[in-house]
């Protein structure tokens, strides 16, 4: 004390609470047990020199090096011409291209790695759990409470199972953030605050899906909450309205123009809408609610080589397309034992705060349900939006959040309040209820011969069940129920990190995706190989293009990576005619997905020839393509023993002048699936919808020439020669927002050969320029005049 203090400065000295070093304060600590527990998941997979596998290599990943390849090579990453002949990436909501971290990364990474990759995705869940322990702070909670709610969101149930899904988990991740931000801006009128809210609250409708939408429509649903739940809602709501505004001003500025191209490009692709029947295939079936309780009671924990038993399309062909992944729902013992016992039959989940969670909770259940509930066939007839998605099961990423939030209150009234009052009536009940999730587990898994071992799961569930509630019962006093909480979270964090990271269903060895960040000795071979014909049979500039099928997951956009124009890739989005005339289909991974429809009946069609399809890599001759329905003239690059490499006779060059024209109805041969068998030399065939302004010779003139003399993805420049009008082709995907000049001359774009894209070249002219401009002012006014269905 100082020499001259005042008794009353005593007084007040003596009753200031005792200040804290930094890091023993609660938030801090709650804080740094996220972020390390965080680190020591993401660790898991580098560690054991394993990856997040499928979709989140085999497209996600090559996308990623697409957009780092384009950056650094000073062209924008907004068409991709290594992808189905060419493919508009920027309205492609799985390319990344409006993902900041994403395109941050790749401006400085021109060869990003698979961990890298998986560092950034698994960066998202980290930001999710750190806002948790924030909003968690807001309401009071113990710091362990908030520990808690945030190691259920960042691991619990499908968010781990379906990492592979990286476009979801982008958007997901960033809930809570949202959420925080909302409040904040609410509760404290922060413009800043609204702001953060907007910028982030776009990022996530910017994954454009279905859980986006339903994580949107989350967001909406507890904003409205907050406000009428004040005290005067209304004067509350009229005082908001300039944080409301900037609020949505910000999201609509970050979401207009990525939702507009992509609307667009649906209106191009090849994605119809899905009939009912096919959504409600992707239902959880109810049995698979036992997973919530007990982990790996379906076998969802088995490594891939022994399988599991629940119900998906393994055990339920032809009536459930789900699989394990998507019907996982485990998110630690605690968090069951809290739900089911304090929440539900204690009667905790309808005190104030919780019954909005408790409701998108139970909401978002039952549609994830699918066929076995009411609520979604009801919405999918009726809701606009719902039936653009095909799969009603997404929904558990509103469940587990929702979880998250749940339990962090009722490990708080733990704390506060001890152990719920159960009726006896209550206790039966929900007894009844998980005695007959655990009955149907093991009844469906006798069908596959699983009975004992879904019995020993639950035995030992029942194990960890009797010591957690032995431990809750033991505390007596709020400091004890302080320790009790803070053990059962130690355990929960354990568990989920020892259950749900790097298990079966999110992790493979690394050595399968090798070729996409550093090929394996096979994989160069076969690359070599294939470059090395390609030098020897072409002069620089030809750009021939190559089709890769049957050889496997990572081969699938592989092209992409290696800067191989391909005809096929792996995608779900493709440009609609395209893919209705050529059929390349989703996935290459097996040869059997490649289909051969009348409009391109063998590899050497007419079709083929006018793409420039020269290189087939086949996991097999090119004679035992299942589907085919002619065989093929091609010469034998690459041999066996297990990948074969042919090259197909006379592609014709990419580019082209001719002078004779056929007028013909594009859209009516795409619907009906058509092409020209053959096409007399010297002709083009224009879409009936282009006015033509020159007048053509019905036989063909001195031969015109062109030539490319500078290429990059977004643009084609072409020198050409002729002494008549002739129309020029770029045998590349006709598509919006490709625009064209010549001899620096704006020219309509002309829609040539059913699929490609030519321009009138006047007589004399030397220099043609194509360039895909899709944030033009002309196109982005035709892409919102499509999207609001004012086309002509």
């Amino acid at each position: 004390m100082e020499v001259g203090q005042s008794t009353l400065d005593r007084n007040d000295e003596a009753k200031r609470p005792v200040s804290l070093p930094i890091w023993r304060r609660p938030g801090v600590l709650a804080l740094g047990v996220v972020v390390v527990t965080w680190a020591i998941a993401a660790a898991t997979w580098p560690l054991s020199d394993a990856v997040v596998p499928w979709d989140s290599k085999n497209q996600f990943f090559a996308f990623f090096r697409f957009l780092a390849t384009s950056l650094h090579e000073g062209s924008s990453p907004f068409w991709n011409p290594y992808h189905y002949a060419g493919h508009p990436s920027i309205a492609d909501p799985q390319s990344l291209v409006f993902m900041p971290p994403f395109v941050i990364w790749a401006w400085f990474d021109a060869h990003p790695s698979l961990f890298a990759f998986d560092l950034l995705v698994y960066a998202h869940l980290l930001v999710g759990g750190v806002a948790m322990v924030f909003y968690g702070s807001r309401r009071g909670w113990p710091a362990a409470a908030s520990v808690l709610a945030a190691f259920v969101f960042m691991f619990g149930g499908v968010v781990s199972s379906r990492l592979t899904h990286t476009g979801i988990i982008i958007s997901y991740g960033l809930l809570p953030l949202a959420l925080l931000t909302l409040e904040i801006a609410l509760d404290k009128r922060s413009i800043w605050a609204a702001i953060g809210f907007g910028l982030t609250l776009g990022l996530i409708v910017l994954g454009r899906a279905q859980t986006p939408f339903t994580l949107a429509l989350v967001a909406f649903a507890l904003g409205l909450r907050h406000v009428v739940v004040q005290d005067k809602p209304l004067r509350y709501a009229l005082s908001r309205l300039p944080v409301a505004l900037v609020m949505g001003l910000v999201t609509i500025a970050i979401i207009a123009v990525p939702m507009v191209l992509t609307a667009q490009f649906a209106h191009l692709s090849n994605r119809i809408q899905v009939p009912v029947e096919t959504a409600l295939m992707a239902s959880m079936h109810p049995v698979n609610i036992a997973n919530f309780f007990v982990a790996n009671v379906l076998g969802s924990l088995n490594p891939s080589s022994i399988g599991d038993w629940g119900p998906s399309h393994g055990t339920l062909p032809g009536y459930d397309s789900t699989d394990r992944a998507f019907n996982y729902m485990f998110a630690g013992s605690f968090t069951a034992l809290l739900l089911l016992w304090h929440g539900l039959a204690g009667g905790r989940l309808l005190a104030p705060g919780r019954r909005v969670w408790t409701a998108i909770a139970a909401v978002a259940l039952a549609y994830a349900l699918g066929r076995y509930t009411p609520l979604f066939p009801f919405a999918f007839e009726t809701i606009p939006g719902v039936s653009l998605f095909r799969r009603p099961g997404d929904a558990l990423f509103v469940v587990v959040p929702a979880i998250a939030v749940l339990v962090g209150h009722l490990a708080s009234d733990y704390v506060r309040q001890g152990l719920p009052k159960v009726g006896r009536l209550s206790a039966i009940l929900f007894g009844l209820i998980i005695a007959g999730l655990a009955v149907g587990a093991v009844v469906f898994s006798a069908r596959s011969d699983k009975a004992l071992e879904a019995a020993s799961a639950i035995g030992i569930a029942l194990v960890v069940y009797g010591g957690l509630v032995a431990l809750l019962m033991w505390a007596k006093t709020a400091r004890q129920r302080v320790a009790v909480l803070s053990l059962a979270v130690a355990f929960t964090g354990g568990e989920l990190v020892l259950r749900n990271t790097a298990s079966s269903m999110n992790s493979e060895p690394r050595a399968i995706y090798a070729l996409l960040e550093k090929p394996t000795p096979e994989a160069t071979e076969i690359l070599q190989t294939l470059e090395k014909a390609i030098q020897r049979d072409h002069a620089p500039g030809v750009r021939p293009r190559v089709e890769i099928v049957g050889l496997g997951g990572a081969w699938q956009n592989a092209a992409m990576v290696f800067g191989l124009e391909a005809t096929n890739g792996y995608n779900p989005l493709r440009i609609g005619p395209y893919d209705r005339l050529v059929s390349p289909g989703e996935s290459p991974y097996t040869a059997r997905h490649r289909r051969f429809p009348t409009s391109f009946p063998t590899y050497d069609c007419l079709l083929g020839r006018l793409l420039g399809l020269e290189y087939v890599v086949l996991d097999r001759p090119i004679t035992d393509m299942p589907n085919a329905r002619q065989i093929p003239i091609a010469d034998v690059v690459m041999a066996g023993p297990k990948v074969w490499i042919y090259r197909l006779p006379a592609p014709a060059p990419r580019v082209a002048m001719t002078t004779v024209v056929r007028v013909a109805d594009a859209d009516e041969l795409i619907d009906q699936g058509r092409y020209l068998t053959r096409q007399s030399n010297g002709e083009v065939m224009v879409d009936d919808d282009d006015d033509l302004r020159s007048s053509y010779s019905p036989t063909p003139m001195v031969a015109p020439t062109a030539e490319i003399v500078s290429w990059r993805p977004d643009r084609v420049e072409i020198a050409v020669t002729s002494r008549y009008a002739a129309i020029l082709t770029d045998r590349s995907p006709w598509y919006p927002g490709w625009e064209v000049e010549v001899d620096g001359v704006k020219r309509p774009l002309l829609r040539t050969d059913v699929l490609f894209r030519g321009v009138e070249v006047p007589a004399g002219a030397q220099r043609v320029v194509f360039t895909y401009r899709p944030l033009s002012a002309e196109n982005l006014m035709a892409a919102t005049r499509s999207a609001l269905g004012l086309e002509e």
